[in-house]
This record gives C-alpha cells, sequence and structure tokens, in this order.
C-alpha cells in the first residue's frame, strides 16, 4: 500500500475523533440538546473516516504486493509395481493323535479282573500281560471243550472200526455195498466232529491267553478304562499307541492344499511356547463340502514332549517365489471384488480392478490387472475419485518423520 494514502486517511481519523472530543469538552454556553447533536454530528464523521480507512486497506494494494494460489490437488504417495519375493506359509490347527490307535479288549467274556499290571504312560512289548483274569469260568470253559474234544474223539473211532470191518467183509456178500458206504459216510463225520471239537478246544485257550488281557503290539498306554473287579464283556480296557507314534491331524485350506508336498516340514507351536517338528505324512485324501478343508496328517518324532490329545498351532513354509506384489494399503474392495487406484503419465487416477492372490505379511500377490512398472496409490487414497488428478509426493516426503537426537531431542523434551 502507498504511504501517502495511508497517512490522509490516518489524519482524517485523528481530525473526527479530535473534533468529537472538542465537542463533547467544550461548549458549556449550550444547552444539553444542542451538545448532544453535536456529538452526534461528529461521532458520524469518525465512523465514516473508519469505514474510508478500512476500504483503503483492503482496496489499494502496495508495489510488494504479491498474489498466492493455494494448491487443492490432493498429494498421495506413489508405489510402482514390480517384483517382491514371497516367503509363503500355511496355517495348521490340529489335535495330536497315535498314528495306530490300537484298542485292547477283554478275551473272554463274563470273567473278572484280578489284578492290573500296566497304567497310563507305560510301554509295553508285544504279548506282554496288562491285566490277570479271574479264571473260575474260563476253566469251565476250557473243560468242556476238552470234553468234547474226547467225546469226538470216541465217536471216530467207533466209526473208523466199524467202516473198517465191513469193508474187510466187501467181497463176501454178507453186507452191500450201499451199507459199507454208509459206514464209510459215517466215519468221515466223526472225523470232522473231531477236528470242530478240537478248534473250539484251541479258540478257547487262545481266547484265554493264560488267564491274562495282552498287549496284541510294543507302544505306550494312552488310555486305561479297566478296574479291579470289573465284570468284562467285550469292552475295551486298554488304549496303545503303536511305537509310541504320533502325528498332528490338521485342518488344511482347499486353496492350500495344492501347494503342500509330502515330507516337508512344518514347525508346531506346544501351550508352553516350545516348538516340534513334523513333517507331512499324508495329504488330504478328501474334502470336506462344508469348510471346504481337508485333513493333512504331519508325523512327530518318537520322544517329543507331545502328548495325545494336545491342540497344536503350527505353520508350514512354502518355496520362495517372486511374484507381482502392493502394499495391503493400496489395495480396496468393494462388493467382494479388489481394485486399486492406477496414477497414470499426467498424474490422474485410474480405478483398475485386480486379482489378488496370497499375501506375505504387508504385501500381496497380485495376479492380473496391473502390470510391472505401473504406478499406484498408496497413502491418501481413501477420497480419491475415477479421473481425480493427485499430487505425486517424491520419495522424501513419503518417509515418515524421524525422531530427533542428540542434543535437539533433549531441549525438545524439556521445552
Amino acid at each position: 500500500m502507498k504511504p501517502e494514502f495511508l497517512n490522509r486517511a490516518q489524519e482524517a481519523l485523528k481530525s473526527a475523533t479530535t473534533a468529537s472530543i472538542n465537542a463533547f469538552k467544550g461548549g458549556d454556553d449550550l444547552d444539553a440538546a444542542a451538545r448532544r447533536r453535536r456529538i452526534l454530528i461528529f461521532g458520524g464523521l469518525a465512523a465514516l473516516a473508519l469505514i474510508a480507512v478500512i476500504s483503503v486497506v483492503s482496496r489499494i494494494g502496495g508495489d510488494n504486493n504479491v498474489s498466492v494460489q493455494s494448491n487443492t490437488t490432493q498429494a498421495v504417495s506413489v508405489i510402482p509395481i514390480g517384483a517382491h519375493t514371497f516367503h509363503p506359509t500355511v496355517a495348521l490347527n490340529g489335535e495330536a493323535r497315535p498314528q495306530r490307535d490300537i484298542q485292547v479288549a477283554a478275551p473272554a467274556t463274563g470273567v473278572r479282573i484280578l489284578q492290573l499290571l500296566v497304567d497310563e504312560g507305560d510301554m509295553v512289548r508285544a504279548g506282554q500281560p496288562m491285566a490277570r483274569l479271574d479264571m473260575t469260568v474260563a476253566q469251565a470253559q476250557i473243560q468242556a471243550a476238552q470234553a468234547n474234544v474226547a467225546e469226538a474223539e470216541s465217536a471216530a473211532v467207533r466209526a473208523r472200526g466199524e467202516y473198517q470191518r465191513a469193508d474187510a467183509i466187501r467181497d463176501s456178500g454178507a453186507l452191500s455195498t450201499e451199507a459199507i458206504e454208509q459206514r464209510r459216510a459215517a466215519m468221515v463225520a466223526a472225523d470232522a466232529r473231531l477236528a470242530a471239537a478240537r478248534a473250539q478246544r484251541q479258540e478257547v485257550n487262545g481266547r484265554m491267553q493264560g488267564g491274562y488281557v495282552r498287549a496284541p503290539a510294543a507302544g505306550l498306554v494312552i488310555s486305561r478304562t479297566a478296574e479291579i473287579g470289573r465284570s468284562v464283556d467285550g469292552q475295551i480296557l486298554f488304549r496303545i499307541a503303536a511305537g509310541n507314534a504320533l502325528e498332528v491331524a490338521a485342518r488344511v485350506a482347499e486353496s492350500d492344499i495344492l501347494a503342500l508336498q509330502e515330507g516337508q516340514s512344518a514347525t508346531f507351536t506346544l501351550v508352553d511356547g516350545s516348538t516340534v517338528e513334523g513333517r507331512l505324512r499324508r495329504l488330504p485324501a478328501s474334502i470336506d463340502s462344508q469348510t471346504r478343508t481337508g485333513e493333512a496328517l504331519f508325523a512327530l518324532p518318537r520322544g517329543s514332549r507331545v502328548r495325545a490329545g494336545m491342540f497344536l498351532r503350527g505353520q508350514a513354509e512354502l518355496a520362495s517365489r517372486d511374484v507381482l506384489a502392493a502394499p495391503q494399503s493400496s489395495i480396496f474392495y468393494d462388493s467382494g471384488k479388489a481394485y486399486v487406484f492406477v496414477v497414470d503419465a499426467q498424474n490422474k487416477v485410474h480405478r483398475v480392478e485386480i486379482t489378488a492372490g496370497v499375501r506375505d505379511g504387508d504385501w500381496v500377490e497380485i495376479l492380473g490387472g496391473v502390470q510391472a512398472g505401473q504406478r499406484v496409490v498408496g497413502a491418501g487414497a481413501a477420497f480419491l475419485q475415477e479421473g481425480d488428478t493427485v499430487r505425486p509426493l517424491d520419495a522424501q516426503q513419503q518417509q515418515p518423520a524421524q525422531p530427533a537426537t542428540g542434543e535437539t531431542q533433549l531441549r525438545g523434551r524439556e521445552g
């Protein structure tokens, strides 16, 4: 603003103010009504002078005035689409269980348990006695089987003798051929009954196993329901983890099954934070139509701290691969479809739908929709629309502010 205009406005305001004061102080010879009229007149002049000053200040510019226009273009960070090394993993959750779960039942019915010889957590060998049975009833069954054998043996001897005597006089004509053949058939039937009786006796002796419940295979006893004095009628008395070999039955998503390979390792975490390594023993044989998952079996090493029934969480690392990727913050979703904002050469944004793949940390694999080298909006895309012009931030502007160090940082905390 030029000084002469400002000086004139200030002098006008000063003169009007002085006149108003003099009018208020002077004029003692005037009556009150005339004095009030004079004050109102000069007060109005002062107001007009003030308005004139404000108008001059707002309308008149000086030689040094500079017109500044604000930039309303939205500033955004821009990230180029490029290759990124992915280290994908598959989450695994499942229960530990025996690879071979052997259920041991009593060999006979209607007998009681007299003594328990093993308990949960014991290692047993094949054929080792696990419980002793009351053989009172069993002995009666054994004796009955032996009596049946003796009776069958006697009948077989008698039938064989009759046939041999009849066959000896075959040429004499004392007995007809039909009668001789009947005695021969009776002998064969008696031999068959004898064989059946002997088999029954062997079966009874085998079922009794000398009056013990025996382990059918070596392994770890993981469950015992047998109790002394309890009458058993075919119930399961013990469970054995054959060879003490455990596995994790983990549910795997349908999309991850094809990425797994038999023999690959997986790391499982126990409840105390310790870990154990397992290896994929069998891929899912089928997919559940409801959950779209399958059961994969991971074998655990023998002698680990894992116990049957534990619930384990783990993950399997897949092979590393280079893929096109974008940050998670650059990807938006609408009606179940993913899209990004692509920045063209004129810094205009365009909404482009993409096909997203697996995620690795803060990065998402891009399977289609954009190409390597294209620029996408990173931070600041929340209010963008198709065709908006943006102001890309340079690398230095995109870096977050670093905290002060040394003496400057100390002064800042003290201030």
